[in-house]
Order: structure tokens, then C-alpha cells, then sequence
């Protein structure tokens, strides 16, 4: 890429002075280079970087932005080289830089409270209430507290009517969600009690009737308007339909609608309400004549009726949502709604004054709090607040804000305060309002449209536009513009989408011959009905739903990417190379479906890393581990008790389970635990029942432990003693994606660290936390674990704000819109306040007042115009290729609904089929922006293209895929066919030549000449082989055996009986391996200078059992007579004669003849490598003494027997041993012995050599 030149809309935004400076900086217009490019340019006319406040929408923005102005400074420090003064200058500024003005808003504000805390006679002593859960439960407590005194203290009833009108006949919990949901509103606003005191304002009306009020003409006329003429649309795309065709009976019968829809509409401008509601209530709209399916017309019908259908449903809806009420009843619902609401603002107030006070009691504060705070300082009429506010202005030559769209009111107001005031203001904001993505967060777009419109219109400020995308491609620009000039206007997006709103290409760089067009690709959900329908798919596979049908479409055209090594052009490099995993990136709107995207991807070899939070709490691991603190908390809780029982931890099976709701079949779950573990009675059980009664008894003993250290500890205590005595921790491990799960398990283990230092302590209320998380739709992130650097990223599109990546596909583009603000008993909005339904007490009907219709209405414009601006987010981030991924029922379905853009000839889409319920998606946005346009073709269906978008530039395909595209090919007999022509027509390409006959034979007799080396094992350990010195004659023992399929196993010795894992075992005695084996590693450790003493044996046994080497029970167990019984005996005694000659615990590897080990097989030079480790060896000069100590039991009554059959048992792996110390250490075995501890006897060995073994150490 070449030194990058400012354009002069850049140069504007780094250099001009005197007012305040609204950037307005398109997706890719290098806004944050600019931001600092000015800062340096303020440094190099003497401003220090102490007097500019530069305040960003989040802390990564604001390190970013220290490093950024660090490396320019560094730069602008090594180009003044000879001018000492401005080298010590820029020295000085990379000294201050680190303490500099740099951060969130919320930091400035915190360090203003924490420095001027006495303006407002504030305690400074505070900590911050960084985690809202905790927030949410101490919100809770206060709540719970105040409610009860508004009931106690209610001579009106006024709290009780709002009760019932707000909560279900069982709790108040309606009311409780409500009063925080306006807390929360009221906490955005600069003045929350002023803002909570005219919540009710819009309900008071200025005229006697409803349609003479200032309410009617200015918010619900142009509401009904707009319906009414989308009904027009409607009608009127149906008419031309049936002139077109001239079908005479349906013209007449939609002219009569539309006759009647005029007459409406001439009602709406001058009628009363109640003649408008007859009208629409009464709307005859008769019968539409059909056509039959046999009528070359009947297409035509099918289409006209859809729009008149689509009608019909619209005022149907208009009259069921505005006249539900008469005039009278209306103005009723008003009236109650205002006293309503007026109670509900002096409980929220009362509220807010309690948990403030609750918060100082603590001695905590939130972010709001914070903000709040700083605003008081900076505001009251003091001359302490004065001096601060002049102070600060005085110290900050220029108030740098970046993601201005994202500030809300109060920030604002904070700002304002200790800015120059305007015209002369030194503010430079920036932002693009067409990115405002954070309405849930309370951020305000229309700050910065009305500083647009006021700076572009008057000499208050000053407004730059940065329309130059520098990150993409010049079709992702195209394109974006194609779609967001039909789809985005003031509106209904809240900001209009030409001029200079629209993106310029100035991403030159790129090879002007690599263009990619965008794609649209729709995955058709209905499965086609056919003859063969009814016959499942190849097991291996099926298309469940839409959504694993999108992914694996998704997933199919990634590996066509990286098979055809489809070319992107690398930005760092300057270079076009073929695409790689990292480059793809899939955006969701939301992360409902991120497990299946990782699954099928997974599926189809395609490495994944998803980037966001990804249902922590839904995982396996962390819901068992949940469930399991509930039950620590409160046995008697019937799921989370079953769901314990169930998991791994205590293992039961569903038999198993119900065996234990059988023996009780009343009463709790745990009772019924509690009862079978009372009255079992070993004698009388089964197998079954004393398996079940293993698991049991052990399960009991853990909760009973677990219940204490909870009592006893910290939670963080707890978590990590489940997670040792259970092996829960390491069990996950062993599943699929175990570092994940591992890494979530530690994660919960760190949020219970941190959970320990917020001001609620305990199990129960940590319970309370997770529960309020979830209630709350919140999760924590899954945890971190190491990726794969080729991977396919998956995150939300909210997450990738700010990113950029080369290959982008937008997933799940057909999911409809969130409404969930617009519905319920209420509806809330920072700027009109709060919407009701009114419960009439008497009649027990609810019903929604017209201020709550309308601003349903306007809130859901708001949440219509952020999903625009959401889109136009997820577009922006491809730099090469863009898709857009989605899905349908049937293709006609799709091209329908996207035909209806041609209900209008105006290059923006009517706003009432933008908001149309049925279109309100990505997708059908989308497919209506390309329907219009020449490139779309047949997709038009005969409409002619829109006469506006003729010679858009923009490239695109729009493709259609079915259950059987994204399939695997299952029709294995036609794709042989194929392959066998494909071969067939390349042989006869080749000359043939003459061809050897005897040649032609020994290749197709051709016989591997070691065969039997592929079935024979060439790794085998000392004890599975030990067998083979057992006796003369048997000395190859190996077998080949016929299986039931006539094929021969695999010449291997095996042991079949495998050690059940630590954390699947039940309670039980020690077995005696484990006590020899247990032994044998203290004979290890022992140190050897010294002369073993019970004493020092010990100490020994009792590390081993703090390293967690042994478990107490087996430490127990360990018979120290028994070791210094053996360093008593001769063989001992040599040895602590001469610790430095003994050798223990030696590895070796061994190489034997095959055929020595397997009597079948015939090879000469065939060898398996045999592995063991030694107990130990003395050296001396003569040669080597071998020993192996055995805890076997020997027989006192018949010790010759039993010591023969040791020898028996054991010769053939210490004969091994002396073999492959031979050939180790080029010395003689003198001799080889079996040191039997239980009855402290040294037992010498008869010695068998073996030919031609290799050994290794």
C-alpha cells in the first residue's frame, strides 16, 4: 500500500479551529488516524497532551488510542532531530502521555468524584458497582424493603391499583420489573426526579374531544395515515394486476375497496374518532372472485389476491390495535392511565432515593451513580462547583469525543458543562450516526442528528463529512450504497442515506481486476413432497431445521473458498494470496444459534473460534456444576438433585433412579434418597441395589462434606474441593472440546473469586446471582482457551463494531426482529416516557391507551432504524467478499415478498412495508433493495426495473439452495457411473502398448513378502509379555486366532481388564495392588544414606500423601515394619553399604526376535520393541545383582508352594530384566532375585537367556 495522503475532508477535520467540529466519519473513513493525527498536530503548536480530554466509548478504544498517540508521538520526535527545544517538547508529552486524559467517559467521571468529592459533600471512601447482577440484587433487597412500607402506608389505595394493573394474581413481581425497568430509563437523563415528574405529561389532553387535541394531530393522525396509505399501496398494485390481465370482476371489486378506502381517509382529516372507528370496524370487503387453477389468469389472481390479502390484514390490524375503544372509553383509559402513571413515577422516585441512600450505607456507587455525580459537581450553583467547572475549562483546550452517536443525555450534559460554550466551542466529536448500534444502552442518536442539522445549518458549529471508505473493496461500497439509499431515510432510520451520507471508494490499493460480487444466498427450509418423500435420508445425515440448513450451506461454500483458494488481496502484505480460514468471518445478529454453527462446522473439518459470549450457563459442565451448589445449598430441590444423581459425578442411570422413587413414592426426591439409604439391608439386596446403594452412601458422605466446607469456607473454597473430590474437573477433560469445558469450569471458579468481594457473601446468594444473570438474558463469555490461528471466526455483530475482516458472511439474515420492547402492559422510551393498558378493575378488561399504541409505534421506528444501522454495520466490515445468508420456505415465497417492492416507483421503499411484520428481516430488506434494480433479471418476474437505478454499479447474485444441495451426494450408484465414464474416457486417451505377459502376472500375484508383520504388534510392555519365560516349552506362546469373521486378530499380548478411572470410583477398601504398588514408591523415595528407621518411613508416607501421590486410606495401609524388615536383610544391608551404586525405578526398551515371541510367525528379521521399568540393581565390580520387590501374599502353612509359584509367575519378566541389563551396561547379571515383603524372603531366580535381543535405555 502507498504513504497515505489525507483527502481534504481529512485535512479539514485535523486542522480546523475556533468551533465545535462534528466529523461525520463513514464506515472505513479512517476516523481514529484523524483523531490522532490531530491530537499531534495540537502538540505541535505547543498544546500539551494534558490539556485535551480525549474520551472513548470503551477502554480497548481508549489503550488503542494511547498507543496510537504514542507510536505518531515517537515519530514526530525522531523528525524534529536539531530542534532541541521541540525534541524536549515531545519528551515531555511521552512522559505525561501514560497519566493523560485518555479514557471512557465513566473513568473521567470517576477520577472527577475522586478529586472534587468535597463540592458535593460526598464521602470519597467508595467502591464501584462494576458487576450489574450484583447491582440487580442489591436493587432487590431495596425493593423488597420499600414495598413493604408502601403497602403498609397506602390510605388511598393508589400502590395497590397499580399492583394489580401491573402483576398476575399470584406475585407483584410484574410491578417489581416494571419500577427498575423506569429506573433504569430515568437513570439516563441528566435530571432522572425532574424526568420521573412528567412521566405522566403525556397523558393530559388539551381539547374536549380526542380528535380536537394537540396528542391526535401530532402524534396518532400521521400514524394512521401512513397505514391507511400502505393499504392504498396494497390495493392499488392489485388493481394494476387486474387491468393488466383484464380481469373485469376483480377491477371492480378492488375499485369499490379503494373507494371505500378514500372515504376513510377524508374521515381521518375531519371526521370525529367514533365515525373513524365505525368506518374501519364496518369495512365491507366482501368476496374477491376466484379463478380457477385450470385459467391461464389464475397466476395473475394469485398474485393480486396476495396484496389485497395483504390489506385486508393491515387495516384489520389497525382497527384491532387504534379502535379497540369509543371516544368515550378512550378518554377513560386516559384519565385512569394518568393517575396510574403518576403513582408509578412517585414510587420509582421513592424508589431512587432508597437505593441511593442503601448504596452510600455500603459505601458503593455504579457507573450512573458516578456520571450523576460529576454532573452535580460540575452544575450546582456554588462557587466550589463554579471554580471546578472554570478550572477544567480553563485546563482543556479541546474535548476530543469519539463514538459520539453512542453518548446518551446525561453524558451530554456533562460534556456541555465543561465545554466553551458555542459559537467559540473547542469540542471535536466524531462518529457516524449510521453506526448508533447501542439503543439498549440508553445511547441517543439524535444528539448527533441535531448537531448535524444545526452545524449544517447555521455557524454554531461546524460539520465535516468523511464519506471515503479506505477498508473496502469498491462493489462492498456499491453494494451497501445500492441497498441503504432504498432502505434508509429520516423516516424511518432516522437519518437520510444520499449525498454525502452515501460511501465513497477510496480504497485504491486494491487490483482494479479483483472485484468479487456480493451474494445473497437463501436456504429453502420446505422439503419438496414426492413419490420418494417418505423415505428417510442416508442416516449419516439430515437437515434438521433452517438454521443448521443455512450453516451448512455456509459451511459448503467455505470449502469451495479454500479448495479453489479463491484469491483475496492482503492488506499488510500489498499481495494477493489464496483465502485461509482466519480470513472468513460469520456475523449473527444475536448468538442464539453459535452452537450450531460451531457443530456443523466442526462436522465438516472446518476449524471454528467463536469470539462472544456463548451460552456459559447452557453448557453441560457448568449447568451439572450449578445444579450440584443448589443442591449443597438445599438438598430438597427435585430437578437439580436428579440432574446431580444423573451426571458423571454420581453416575446413576435412569433404572437406576427410578429404583430410588420406587422404594418411596411420596414426598421429595432427596427423601426418597434419604429412605433407601435408612433401610438398606445388605443381606436382603440385590446386585442391582447394592450398585445403586455404592453410589448412593458415597453421594451422601460428599453433600454432607461439601454442606460443611460451605458453611465453614469461601464459596471459592467449595468449588475447588468439588472440583478434587469429584475429578469433575478432570472427567471433562476427557469429553469433546475438554480444554473448553476445563476452561469454563475455571472460569466459574474465578466469577465465584470475584463474586467473594461484592457486598454478598455466601452460597445461597451466589445461587441468587447466577439465577438473576440468567433471568436477565445475561451470560458470561465461555473462557478463553487456545485456538487454532486458522480458524474461522464466529461473533455478534455488535461485537465486530470496529473490526474488519476479508471475507464476511451475515448469518441468519431471515430472522425477524426483536419486539419484545413493544409488548407487554407496557412500553418505555427515554424520550416520551412510558405507555400503558389500563386494567379495569370492575370488568376485569385491559386495555391499551393511545399514547402506549403510539409510542409502540415510534418505538418500534427506533428499534426498525437500529437494525438498519446494524446492517449497514455488518456490510461495512468486508473488505473483499461479502454474503448474506438466509432462508425461505419455497423460492416463490421469497421472490414475492421481495416483489412487493415494486409497489412503488420512488427510489426509497414505502416505510410501511420496511415495518411490515412479514418483512421485517435483513434478508427481504435486502431482496426487495435488489429486485428493483436491472441486474436482478429474471427475478423480476417481468416488472420492469427501477428507472433511478439504472447503471448502479453494484454486483450480485442471488442464489437458492435446498436440503439436497448442502447433502453430501448420497446417490453413490450414478456418481461410480460418472466417475467409471470419466476414467473409461482418459484410458482411451492413452497408447496403448504391448504388454508383457509374465510381467502382467508377478504384478497381479504380487504377495506382500511380510504379511504377517502388519497384524503383529511392535510395542509390547514387560507384563503383558512376561509369559514368555515361563516354561522351556512354551516359550512362543503368541497365537494367532480365527475371529467369527474368518479373519485373524493381531499378534499382541494384552491385558483386558482395564483400571476403572479415579473419579468413577465408589467408596471401598484399598486394594491390595494399590497397597503394593503404594509400598513399592516408598522403597523408591527412601533416602539411602541413611539408615531406615520407622521415623523417617514415615515422613516419607506423609509427603507422598501431601503431593496427592497417595491417598490417605492407601497411606493407611502401608505396613512400615515390612520396608525396614527389608533394608535388615543381607541384600539390604549391601545396599546401604553402597547408595551410590544402586540404581531404582530404570527404565529400558528392549528389542526381541518376533518369531521368539510369537510361535506362528516365520520372519527372521522381524523384532518388537519391549518396554518395562526395573525396581532397582546394585553394581559391584564383579557384575550386577538384580532385584524386584513382589507384596504378593505368600502362604506361611505351604511357603515352599507358594514361593515356587512366584518364582513361576515372575521368572519370565525378571529374566527380561537381566537381559536388558546385560545389553545396557555390557555387565554379567550376577544374580536375580525376588525380595517377597510379606514375608521378608530374598528368592533367588533360575536364569534363561534369550537370543539375539537389542536393548536401549
Amino acid at each position: 500500500m502507498s504513504k497515505f495522503t489525507y483527502t481534504e475532508s481529512q485535512k479539514k477535520a485535523i486542522f480546523d479551529r475556533g468551533t465545535d467540529l462534528l466529523v461525520s466519519a463513514s464506515a472505513g473513513s479512517g476516523k481514529t488516524r484523524v483523531l490522532v493525527q490531530r491530537v499531534i498536530e495540537h502538540l505541535k503548536t505547543g498544546t500539551g497532551i494534558d490539556q485535551i480530554l480525549i474520551v472513548t466509548f470503551t477502554k480497548a478504544a481508549a489503550a488503542e488510542m494511547r498507543d496510537r498517540i504514542q507510536t505518531a508521538l515517537r515519530k514526530a520526535l525522531a523528525a524534529s532531530q536539531g530542534d532541541s527545544q521541540q525534541q524536549q517538547f515531545y519528551l515531555r508529552q511521552l512522559n505525561l502521555l501514560p497519566v493523560a486524559d485518555i479514557s471512557t467517559l465513566d473513568a473521567f467521571c470517576l477520577n472527577l468524584l475522586q478529586h472534587y468529592y468535597y463540592v458535593i459533600d460526598y464521602d470519597p471512601v467508595f467502591r464501584l458497582l462494576a458487576d450489574t447482577t450484583e447491582s440487580a440484587l442489591l436493587r432487590d433487597e431495596v425493593w423488597t424493603d420499600l414495598r413493604e412500607e408502601l403497602y403498609a402506608d397506602d390510605p388511598q389505595g393508589r400502590f395497590a391499583r397499580l399492583t394489580e394493573n401491573f402483576s398476575g394474581d399470584r406475585n407483584d413481581q410484574g410491578l417489581a420489573d416494571l419500577v427498575q425497568r423506569v429506573y433504569t430509563f430515568a437513570d439516563a437523563a441528566p435530571d432522572p426526579d425532574a424526568w420521573l415528574s412528567g412521566l405522566a405529561d403525556a397523558y393530559q389532553l388539551d381539547a374536549a374531544h380526542l380528535t380536537e387535541t394537540s396528542f391526535f394531530h401530532d402524534r396518532l393522525q400521521p400514524l394512521l395515515a401512513a397505514q391507511l396509505d400502505q393499504v392504498q399501496a396494497d390495493l392499488t398494485s392489485a388493481l394494476a394486476l387486474a387491468e393488466n390481465a383484464s380481469l373485469t370482476k376483480q377491477m371492480t371489486y378492488l375499485t369499490q375497496c379503494l373507494d371505500q378506502l378514500r372515504n376513510l381517509q377524508d374521515i381521518l382529516q375531519t371526521g370525529s374518532w367514533n365515525d373513524l372507528r365505525t368506518e374501519v370496524l364496518a369495512f365491507n370487503w366482501g368476496r374477491l372472485s376466484p379463478i380457477s387453477k385450470k385459467n391461464e389468469d389464475h397466476a395473475v389472481y394469485v398474485d393480486l389476491k396476495a396484496f389485497r390479502d395483504s390489506a385486508k390484514r393491515q387495516l384489520d390490524t389497525l382497527g384491532k390495535t387504534y379502535f379497540l375503544q369509543a371516544e368515550d372509553d378512550a378518554l377513560t383509559t386516559m384519565r385512569q392511565a394518568h393517575e396510574l402513571v403518576t403513582e408509578l413515577g412517585s414510587v420509582v422516585q421513592s424508589f431512587r432515593h432508597a437505593y441511593l441512600a442503601e448504596k452510600q450505607r455500603r459505601h458503593v456507587l455504579d457507573f450512573a451513580d458516578v456520571e450523576h455525580a460529576a454532573l452535580q459537581i460540575l452544575t450546582q450553583p456554588g462557587q466550589d462547583s463554579q471554580h471546578v467547572r472554570e478550572q477544567l475549562r480553563k485546563q482543556y483546550q479541546e474535548i476530543m469525543v469519539d463514538e459520539y452517536q453512542d453518548t446518551n443525555s446525561l453524558q451530554e450534559a456533562i460534556l456541555t458543562a465543561i465545554a466553551q460554550p458555542e459559537p467559540h466551542g473547542n469540542r471535536f466529536m466524531v462518529g457516524d450516526v449510521k453506526q448508533s448500534i447501542y439503543r439498549f444502552r440508553q445511547a441517543d442518536p439524535t444528539l448527533f442528528m441535531h448537531k448535524s442539522d444545526r452545524y449544517g445549518a447555521s455557524d454554531a458549529g461546524e460539520l465535516v463529512t468523511l464519506a471515503e471508505n479506505f477498508r473496502s473493496m469498491k462493489n462492498v461500497d456499491d453494494f451497501t450504497n445500492l441497498i441503504f439509499q432504498q432502505l434508509m431515510d429520516r423516516q424511518l432510520g432516522e437519518v437520510a442515506y444520499a449525498g454525502d451520507a452515501l460511501l465513497k471508494y477510496g480504497a485504491r490499493y486494491y487490483p482494479s481486476d479483483l472485484q468479487f460480487p456480493a451474494e445473497v444466498m437463501v436456504y429453502l427450509s420446505d422439503r419438496p413432497t414426492t413419490p420418494d418423500s417418505g423415505e428417510a435420508m442416508d442416516e449419516t445425515f439430515q437437515v434438521d431445521n433452517k438454521h443448521q440448513g443455512e450453516v451448512l450451506m455456509v459451511g459448503k461454500k467455505i470449502q469451495e473458498l479454500i479448495a479453489d483458494q479463491a484469491p483475496i488481496y492482503d492488506r499488510e502484505t500489498g499481495q494477493t494470496r489464496p483465502v485461509q480460514y482466519r480470513d472468513i468471518t460469520l456475523l449473527t445478529p444475536t448468538r442464539a444459534n453459535n452452537l450450531i454453527i460451531t457443530d456443523e462446522l466442526q462436522h465438516l473439518g472446518i476449524p471454528v473460534m467463536v469470539n462472544d459470549a456463548q451460552n456459559y450457563f447452557k453448557t453441560t459442565e457448568i449447568q451439572i456444576m450449578m445444579a450440584l451448589l443448589r443442591v449443597i445449598d438445599n438438598p430438597y430441590q427435585d430437578i437439580p438433585l436428579v440432574a446431580v444423581l444423573r451426571s458423571p459425578i454420581v453416575g446413576l442411570n435412569e433404572n437406576e433412579l427410578a429404583l430410588l422413587r420406587i422404594n418411596q413414592r411420596t414426598g421429595d426426591y432427596y427423601q426418597a434418597v434419604l429412605h433407601f439409604e435408612q433401610t438398606y439391608s445388605e443381606d436382603h439386596a440385590s446386585d442391582f441395589q447394592h450398585t445403586v446403594h455404592e453410589k448412593i452412601s458415597h453421594f451422601l458422605e460428599q453433600l454432607k462434606t461439601f454442606r460443611d466446607v460451605a458453611q465453614q469456607n469461601e464459596l471459592v473454597t467449595l468449588i475447588w474441593r468439588i472440583y478434587q473430590e469429584t475429578g469433575f474437573l478432570d472427567y471433562v477433560g476427557g469429553m469433546p472440546a475438554g480444554k473448553q469445558r476445563q476452561a469454563n469450569l475455571h472460569a466459574l471458579y474465578e466469577r465465584a473469586q470475584s463474586y467473594e468481594h461484592s457486598s454478598f457473601k455466601g452460597l445461597f446468594q451466589f445461587v441468587r446471582f447466577v439465577e438473576r444473570l440468567q433471568e436477565r438474558d445475561d451470560d458470561l463469555a465461555s473462557a478463553p482457551v487456545q485456538t487454532a490461528d486458522d480458524a474461522v471466526s464466529v461473533m455478534t455483530i455488535h461485537g465486530s463494531k470496529g473490526l474488519e475482516f476479508p471475507v464476511v458472511f451475515l448469518m441468519d439474515a431471515s430472522r425477524q426482529f426483536n419486539r419484545q420492547d413493544q409488548t407487554g402492559p407496557y412500553v418505555l422510551s427515554g424520550k416520551d416516557g412510558i405507555g400503558i393498558d389500563y386494567l379495569d378493575t370492575t370488568s376485569r378488561i385491559q386495555a391499551p391507551s393511545l399514547q402506549k399504541v403510539v409510542m409502540a409505534q415510534a418505538i418500534n421506528r427506533a428499534s426498525l432504524a437500529e437494525e438498519m444501522r446494524k446492517l449497514y454495520v455488518a456490510l461495512t466490515r468486508a473488505e473483499s467478499r461479502l454474503y448474506i445468508v438466509g432462508s425461505h420456505k419455497t423460492q416463490d415465497e421469497a421472490l414475492k415478498s421481495w416483489q412487493q417492492a415494486f409497489q412503488s416507483t420512488d427510489l426509497v421503499l414505502p416505510a410501511t412495508l420496511r415495518e411490515k411484520s412479514t418483512q421485517a428481516n435483513y434478508l427481504d430488506w435486502i431482496g426487495m433493495c435488489l429486485m428493483r434494480t436491472p441486474q436482478a433479471g429474471d427475478l423480476r418476474d417481468g416488472q420492469p426495473a427501477l428507472s433511478a437505478l439504472a447503471g448502479d454499479p453494484a454486483l450480485f447474485k442471488v442464489s437458492f439452495a435446498t436440503e439436497d444441495d448442502v447433502a453430501p451426494a448420497t446417490n453413490v450408484t450414478q456418481s461410480a457411473q460418472d466417475w467409471l465414464k470419466q476414467a473409461s474416457a482418459a484410458a482411451q486417451k492413452v497408447p496403448a502398448t504391448a504388454v508383457d505377459g509374465a510381467k502382467l502376472k508377478a504384478i497381479m500375484d504380487f504377495q506382500y513378502p511380510h504379511q504377517a508383520a502388519t497384524v503383529t504388534t511392535a510395542y509390547q510392555s514387560v507384563s503383558e509379555a512376561k509369559r514368555l519365560f515361563e516354561d522351556p516349552d512354551n516359550a512362543r506362546i503368541g497365537e494367532s486366532q480365527p475371529t467369527e469373521l474368518g479373519r485373524q486378530r493381531g499378534r499382541r499380548f494384552v491385558t483386558h481388564d482395564f483400571a476403572r478411572p479415579d473419579f468413577l470410583q465408589t467408596v471401598r477398601e484399598p486394594l491390595p495392588t494399590e497397597i503394593g504398588t503404594a509400598t513399592h514408591l516408598v522403597l523408591q523415595r527412601l533416602d539411602l544414606t541413611q539408615t531406615p528407621t520407622a521415623e523417617r518411613v514415615q515422613v516419607v508416607i506423609d509427603q507422598l500423601v501431601t503431593d496427592q501421590v497417595l491417598t490417605a486410606a492407601v497411606a493407611a495401609k502401608i505396613q512400615v515394619d515390612t520396608v525396614l524388615r527389608f533394608f535388615a536383610s543381607d541384600l539390604g544391608q549391601q545396599l546401604l553399604a553402597a547408595p551410590d551404586r544402586v540404581q531404582r525405578e530404570v527404565p529400558f526398551s528392549l528389542l526381541m526376535p518376533a518369531k521368539s515371541l510369537f510361535q506362528d510367525f516365520q520372519e527372521q528379521d522381524s523384532q518388537v520393541l519391549v518396554h518395562g521399568i526395573i525396581d532397582g540393581y546394585l553394581q559391584t565390580d564383579q557384575g550386577i545383582i538384580l532385584f524386584d520387590y513382589k507384596t504378593d501374599h505368600v502362604n506361611p502353612d505351604r511357603l515352599d508352594t507358594s514361593v515356587a509359584r512366584l518364582v513361576n509367575k515372575y521368572g519370565g519378566q525378571i529374566n527380561l530384566y537381566a537381559t536388558a541389563l546385560h545389553q545396557m551396561t555390557g555387565h554379567p547379571v550376577l544374580g536375580q532375585y525376588l525380595y517377597l515383603l510379606s514375608v521378608g524372603q530374598l528368592v533367588p531366580v533360575p536364569r534363561r537367556d534369550l537370543d539375539d535381543p537389542t536393548t536401549t535405555e
